[in-house]
């Protein structure tokens, strides 16, 4: 499961990215990216779960970015919230086909400790992923409850394989999302 990521959808997460940097706090840093790409790729994964899910994307683009928003959209009566992230193909291949192992390297999806005081505005998280350097299609991960993420997976330095993330972070084990498909019904 896969969303083409259109011209359009580009051109208009760059006019929010542009927006909204004025009104952003940013939690953690990453070599690979920009603060604006990752705002960037941050709506990207908004549209693109809105348009796999069947939510106009457009319609779901807020008027300002004074605040902070109470969730990215509804869907079956659940408030939710879009986590996109960049992933070597390699490591992107297995997420997808469900092969990685949630102790090794990109095993866990991870929510900024800055951000999981955030979780309790809402009732799921959806993890999603860009191919790192190619920003064609954007891929669904899966789904969980913030109420069992908050409960279960407190923010850590410690990597299961005993190194260190860079900054404190939620580690959610990969194979303990629910399917996408399930929020489709």
């Amino acid at each position: 499961m896969k969303v083409l990521i259109t011209e359009e959808m580009l051109v208009r997460a760059k006019v929010e990215s542009e927006k909204r940097d004025a009104h952003i706090q940013h939690h953690f840093e990453v070599g690979h990216l920009s603060y604006e790409e990752r705002d960037v790729l941050g709506f990207l994964g908004e549209f693109a779960c809105c348009e796999l899910l069947g939510i106009n994307w457009k319609d779901n683009i807020r008027g300002n970015y004074l605040t902070i928003d109470n969730y990215d959209f509804v869907i079956n009566g659940l408030r939710t919230d879009v986590k996109t992230e960049t992933v070597p193909n390699s490591y992107a291949q297995k997420i997808l086909n469900s092969s990685i192992d949630d102790d090794g390297v990109y095993g866990r999806r991870l929510i900024n400790k800055g951000q999981f005081n955030l979780l309790n505005k809402y009732d799921i998280v959806i993890f999603s992923l860009f191919i790192r350097n190619k920003l064609d299609y954007w891929y669904p991960i899966g789904y969980l409850e913030t109420d069992y993420i908050m409960k279960n997976h407190l923010p850590t330095y410690k990597r299961p394989d005993g190194g260190n993330y860079p900054s404190p972070g939620s580690p959610v084990p990969t194979s303990k999302l629910k399917p996408i498909k399930d929020l489709l019904k």
